[in-house]
């Protein structure tokens, strides 16, 4: 049995490196392969010489290819998760001919992990992780791990979606696992882990929506305010009233504006129209669209 020095030295040799591993797996084949053996295989090497071609465009290599499944490496992350959207496209779009239960679509799994490498094939945690992520990817989709999400966040025009912290077999700790769009969408190049709004309520940001609430919450308050205000002074004045001079009413004389106040403030804050939407902040967008219809 090796010495606990012997084991040390034995690892030190293993050859080793970091890299990104994508892997791949066809969903239902042994279900396509059971009605249609011939043409399954047939579409089996389409879709393998798809991936051969575009893992070579982007610069990667593939590792083996196993069944229905296929293991690669890239040097680069950016271009290993360009590579997976771009197969995913394209042999999405080239199953819309066939019906749902004659379709070949992919799950592909991306991990930036170290690995150790014997000949040309690749072994290690950072290969079983990527496979993990295969297995958790929607049928023709993408899922990527933590360590390629934070390299390629803010590089690649897409939209990531965290799934949250997967704890997965043989894997000691628990892995961030993020979806991504295969569509580019330029404006919005975050994460989205829940609703925007809950988001910039956890960071203590404001919408617009929060703020348009907010103000007609201050806006009834000030009514509460004023309403008890003028309701105090027109009862003083009652009391005051029938304590001098009980057979003449005074008080509704003084009353009557309060009331006339109040009362056009009540249609004001409560009204339905301006419940939603408060006519400055019309106003405000109606000049804003004119200025640029003006060009201005």
């Amino acid at each position: 049995m090796p010495t606990p020095r012997r084991e040390k030295i034995m690892q030190a040799d293993v050859n080793r490196k970091l890299t990104t591993i994508l892997c791949a797996d066809a969903s239902g084949y042994s279900r396509l392969m059971n009605h249609d053996e011939g043409k399954t295989l047939d579409r089996l090497k389409t879709t393998r010489e798809v991936f051969r071609n575009l893992i070579d465009q982007y610069g990667g290599r593939v590792v083996n290819m196993t069944g229905d499944g296929l293991v690669s490496e890239f040097s680069s992350v950016v271009k290993a998760v360009q590579c997976a959207v771009e197969v995913q496209n394209k042999i999405n779009q080239d199953n819309l001919p066939f019906a749902d239960e004659e379709q070949m679509l992919y799950r592909i799994g991306i991990n930036l992990g170290d690995v150790i490498i014997e000949g040309d094939d690749l072994f290690g945690e950072g290969v079983n992780v990527a496979a993990r992520l295969e297995a958790m990817a929607p049928v023709g989709g993408i899922c990527i791990s933590g360590s390629v999400f934070e390299q390629v966040k803010n590089k690649l025009p897409r939209e990531f979606k965290f799934l949250g912290n997967k704890e997965v077999k043989n894997i000691t700790e628990p892995i961030p696992v993020y979806s991504l769009s295969l569509t580019e969408t330029p404006e919005t190049r975050h994460v989205m882990p829940r609703h925007p709004e809950t988001v910039q309520e956890e960071k203590g940001e404001e919408t617009d929506s929060d703020a348009s609430l907010r103000a007609y919450v201050k806006r009834q308050a000030s009514f509460r305010r004023r309403a008890m205000t003028f309701g105090t002074i027109i009862f003083f004045l009652f009391i005051i009233n029938m304590a001098t001079s009980a057979d003449y009413w005074w008080f509704l004389w003084p009353a009557g504006p309060f009331a006339f106040i109040l009362a056009v403030d009540a249609i004001r804050i409560f009204g339905q129209g301006n419940r939603s939407e408060d006519w400055e902040e019309r106003k405000l967008n109606e000049l804003k669209a004119r200025q640029r219809r003006n060009g201005r």
